[in-house]
């Protein structure tokens, strides 16, 4: 059966290590149209993003969603025996879900878009390899280095990190779910997570990329979208994110809390309101000639 906005595909990709993942197809109308790859915030299942992929889609894109590693249809599961870190993202499951959409859209322009982790991943991935798409659209992602929030907030925001990092160490993996914080995490996210918050650089465990000088090289164009009622992706935490990007033309675009259509919404409602965001990036995308 042919897969259609409300009854998307389902492909099962698989990485290099053998772990196991699957992507939702979500078809536009026109078969050339680009293709948005959309990698999910830490601990959220790729199915969340349902509404926000058929609204692109019958905004005119095909749309992919997935899980990260650990999460959802991913047959890795994080516990004592069973740890990775962004690196296993980055090197194994990125790749291998790109192949994949390659297959399904052999002549498509591609787009990588991501959700908080899933933006700060999505333009890691891309500066390392930026043959892989022609752009990134980030959303409410950020750089999480602790002086990017107020005073206050700071050390909320260091002691969650030791916490993680701490119960990773004794228990072998972290039960971040417990803490209303995601679900289960393994062990090296928290590191790679509380290396980027103590230090404000990436510096990835098990992986010998120098991604802070390719973020700086990175020349394809990026789109951030930021909302200012977002407590876990602040204004400034998004701008010191952006600061990386040292050769990408960017354009950012930061929501206040009385937008129209965006009233309110945080660092995860918008997803259910996604008009605005659907329609900031079709304009995004006909200005940057990426259809072309």
């Amino acid at each position: 059966m042919t897969d259609t906005v409300d009854s998307p595909q389902s492909v099962e990709y698989c990485a290099r290590d053998g772990t196991r993942a699957s992507m939702l197809v979500f078809r536009a109308d026109d078969p050339a149209a680009p293709v948005v790859v959309c990698l999910p915030a830490m601990g959220v299942r790729g199915g969340y993003y349902k509404e926000f992929a058929q609204a692109l889609s019958r905004a005119g894109l095909h749309v992919i969603t997935s899980d990260l590693r650990g999460v959802g249809s991913s047959s890795a599961r994080a516990s004592r025996t069973c740890d990775f870190g962004y690196g296993e993202i980055l090197d194994l499951d990125l790749p291998a879900l790109i192949e994949t959409v390659n297959k399904c859209f052999p002549s498509n322009a591609r787009l990588l878009l991501g959700h908080s982790l899933g933006g700060q991943l999505s333009a890691l991935h891309l500066s390392a390899h930026e043959g892989v798409a022609q752009g990134v659209i980030l959303v409410a992602a950020c750089n999480v280095h602790y002086k990017g929030w107020s005073l206050r907030r700071r050390w909320r925001v260091l002691g969650t990190t030791i916490l993680f990092r701490v119960m990773g160490r004794v228990l072998g993996y972290v039960p971040a779910g417990k803490f209303g914080f995601a679900g289960n995490e393994a062990r090296t996210v928290a590191v790679d997570w509380s290396n980027n918050c103590w230090t404000g650089k990436y510096v990835i465990a098990n992986s010998a990329h120098d991604y802070e000088q390719s973020l700086k090289r990175m020349a394809r164009p990026v789109l951030a979208i930021s909302f200012e009622r977002d407590r876990l992706a602040p204004r400034k935490s998004v701008e010191n994110f952006l600061g990386k990007l040292g050769a990408a033309p960017v354009t950012a675009r930061h929501f206040s809390r009385d937008h129209p259509g965006l009233e309110n919404v945080g660092h995860f409602d918008w997803v259910k309101r996604p008009q605005v965001v659907v329609e900031t990036i079709q304009k995004w995308i006909n200005q940057t000639a990426l259809r072309s």
